[in-house]
């Protein structure tokens, strides 16, 4: 009976001690398979968001080198300005000469600067057509068009990388882009660390995205899906387990992550505090959502937001954060009227009267005043149809939902959209008050937008305030209504009701 059970089992005992041994001799191979197969997935997605908005910069730019006079006279500006808000990808463009320098924030305002020996993007330019491209910035790209004393530049919007920073380690994964044959570091390689080709994608004829990694980048990315696929092959005959391991490798694209956390309900409303500093009270609380894990990490929204932006997603998440939040809301210890929360939507809903409708059901489900509610329109995509989002607008206003321009002066609209839009509070970006105290030409604009905002009656709020030096500026412009640090984190909603107790009576 034994001896039956021996050759019986003979074989396969020992095809699965040589399969655990060839396992564990594979750890290297199969942690480089899995990663080229996630990073060739993530390229696909690259590709669609990237794909035709970098190809149609040469166009802009020949379109505008056509108008321009370059004498920077205010047909000049218009026209910087135009490029700006109607690029997908241009995000700053200047002239500048011997006789006259000027961007799209005016005559004298040059931002872009001209990177030295000390800066650590080495030169990498290359010729195309009659334009020079190289690495700037934050993972940007700068095109230079020389012409006899003057030069027109522009930079684009940063590169995205295919990685967040907490999949990967740093300095471990490099991205450059390829114009035929020159070579432009997106995400550029740490020369005392040695690099494998791991994946490309055409993304025109003539551009192709490069991915390289170094041995711990691939081991640090893929030890998670190692430990799974090995445990799986281990389990079973080493040639099943290797195809379904194989063919079940996930799909680890952030959509899906982003579609499975909110199946799992793993968005949370963050509530970060806007103080009246005149009156001393809380005025109301911007909603600022994070993504928190089953394991416990917290996924900061830039890392995230946009691409819930570009694929749709920014939708339902909305929706989603609005059900949360009104049913928070009727547990918050106030009953104040002049209270009320501000959630972040984009243009293209603010253009969809079922968006509206939408909203007022939440409010409606949760017996909730409108205007507790307040909607910040962000500006990272463009309104496509001003008609529409006039009268959208108007629909929510009517019923006491106030709606702000988020971001004032970093994106696309910018301060045409206070012309054409019923929009009466201006959020003033962080970028500029932190430039309050410093050389930085950025604090003209600050005062510019103030000057600005309040000639037009609009309620201003300043974002980013994080020192006292900043809060006394402020006071001396006349703005009054105040978000960051300086005061209040952003919290949970636990938090923000002891937070407003105690702003109600700090004693």
């Amino acid at each position: 009976m034994n001896t039956s059970l021996w050759l019986r089992w003979k074989l396969p005992f020992t095809l699965f001690l040589l399969g655990i041994s060839l396992i564990a001799l594979s750890s290297q191979p199969l942690s480089s398979l899995l990663f080229k197969h996630d990073v060739s997935v993530r390229l696909d997605n690259l590709y669609s968001f990237y794909q035709g908005r970098y190809l149609k910069i040469g166009t802009e730019i020949d379109n505008l080198v056509e108008r321009l006079s370059f004498t920077c006279n205010e047909d000049d500006l218009a026209y910087l300005r135009d490029t700006i808000e109607q690029s997908t990808v241009i995000q700053l463009v200047e002239i500048q000469s011997k006789e006259a320098n000027c961007s799209i924030y005016g005559h004298g305002i040059s931002l872009i600067k001209e990177q030295d020996e000390t800066d650590s993007i080495v030169d990498n330019s290359y010729r195309m057509n009659s334009y020079k491209v190289e690495p700037y910035f934050n993972h940007r790209m700068k095109l230079s068009l020389y012409m006899p004393d003057t030069t027109l530049i522009a930079i684009t919007e940063p590169f995205q990388h295919i990685f967040t920073e907490s999949e990967t380690c740093k300095d471990c994964i490099a991205m450059g882009l390829e114009n035929e044959g020159a070579f432009i570091p997106l995400y550029p390689r740490d020369p005392s660390q040695n690099y494998q080709h791991i994946g490309s994608k055409k993304f025109s004829s003539k551009y192709i995205v490069h991915i390289y990694a170094t041995d711990r980048g691939i081991r640090f990315t893929s030890q998670s899906d190692l430990f799974f696929v090995q445990l799986f092959l281990g389990s079973i005959w080493l040639s099943v387990c290797l195809i379904i391991g194989l063919r079940r490798t996930p799909n680890r694209t952030l959509k899906d992550l982003i579609a499975q956390g909110l199946k799992d309900n793993e968005f949370v409303p963050y509530y970060q505090p806007i103080i009246n500093t005149e009156k001393q009270r809380v005025e109301c609380c911007e909603i600022l959502v994070r993504w928190q894990k089953s394991s416990g990490e917290i996924i900061a929204p830039n890392q995230f937001i946009p691409i819930a932006e570009h694929n749709g997603q920014i939708i339902e998440l909305t929706y989603y954060l609005l059900n949360y939040v009104a049913d928070q809301l009727k547990e918050l210890p106030t009953t104040e009227t002049h209270f009320y929360v501000s959630l972040n939507v984009i243009p293209k809903q603010l253009e969809d009267n079922d968006f509206a409708e939408q909203v007022f059901t939440i409010m409606d489900n949760f017996d909730i005043s409108p205007n507790s509610i307040a909607l910040e329109v962000t500006e990272r995509t463009p309104f496509t149809n001003l008609k529409k989002a006039n009268a959208v607008i108007n629909r929510l206003k009517h019923r006491g939902i106030d709606i702000k321009l988020d971001d004032a002066g970093t994106g696309y609209g910018g301060f045409s959209y206070l012309q054409e839009l019923p929009i009466d509070t201006l959020k003033i970006d962080k970028m500029f008050v932190e430039t309050i105290g410093t050389d930085d030409v950025k604090s003209k604009i600050l005062n510019s937008i103030i000057v600005f905002g309040q000639n037009a009656g609009l309620k201003l709020i300043a974002e980013g305030v994080e020192t006292q030096e900043q809060v006394d500026y402020l006071h001396s412009k006349g703005v009054y209504l105040m978000q960051g640090y300086f005061f209040a984190k952003p919290m949970p909603f636990a938090e923000l009701c002891e937070f407003y107790l105690s702003a109600r009576d700090p004693h």
